[in-house]
């Protein structure tokens, strides 16, 4: 497991979102206090911990960064039902308390749409959004409450296909990084080309594909160093 630098620390904050208070931290150093990178956890029975090992091994190339506990995960308050816009506007709340600009967005699986809307927004000035194995959502259920209405949207056949954010992502001016594991059984390989199909703006936008690796991209890379390290490194190439 990867250490921190010398000097570098957790700092935990929290953060009220509407009726919900998120458990956040910044990851920094005394000579990085700003922090310009926001990785934002998937769904399920993830946290921000998950991507702790991770945000050490961008520590050590020195690069500070923020993350939350999505309201119902971790150590955030669940007060009221969770949706896709809700968990935009908590990880825009991040983004506008945590980090400043220009900025980084790392998407983990659900998180993927989540930054890709967070980058259409200009005022954001996101210069990088990287996607982890991530996901697209039907513009139809983006609104949905998560349940039995929300799971009969994304049961329907390529749904995917009908995503907002699509449209949305033709005016984004800035780099995509779109990470795929060759062993995905969740999130179909066509989701990547596309965005990249439609990101037609985009400075620059790239497709990676990790052998050999599952859906469970970010559990590997807590045991796997070589892993870490390269998704480190894309993270933080130019």
């Amino acid at each position: 497991m990867s250490a921190l630098p010398d000097g570098w620390r957790a700092q935990p904050r929290a953060l009220a979102v509407g009726a919900e208070t998120l458990a956040a931290d910044l990851l920094h150093g005394p000579a990085s206090a700003t922090v310009q990178t926001l990785v934002l956890h998937g769904a399920g029975q993830g946290d921000r911990q998950r991507q702790w090992p991770l945000r050490q091994a961008l520590a050590l190339r020195g690069c500070a960064s923020a993350a939350i506990d999505f309201s119902g995960h971790g150590q955030s308050s669940a007060r009221q039902p969770n949706s896709l816009a809700k968990r935009l506007a908590e990880a825009q709340a991040a983004l506008d308390a945590l980090t400043v600009a220009p900025r980084t967005v790392v998407g983990v699986s659900m998180s993927g749409e989540i930054a890709l809307r967070l980058a259409c927004r200009p005022e954001n000035r996101i210069a990088h959004v990287v996607t982890l194995v991530g996901a697209l959502y039907d513009g139809a259920a983006f609104e949905l409450p998560f349940g039995p209405a929300f799971s009969a949207a994304l049961r329907r056949p390529g749904s995917w296909r009908d995503a907002t954010v699509l449209a949305l992502i033709r005016r984004y001016p800035g780099r995509l990084t779109l990470i795929r594991a060759s062993e995905d059984a969740v999130i179909p390989a066509e989701v990547a080309e596309l965005i990249r199909a439609h990101a037609v703006a985009a400075s620059a936008c790239r497709i990676v594909d990790l052998p050999g690796v599952d859906h469970r991209v970010s559990e590997r890379s807590q045991h796997d160093a070589l892993l870490r390290e390269r998704l480190a490194d894309l993270i933080l190439e130019q």
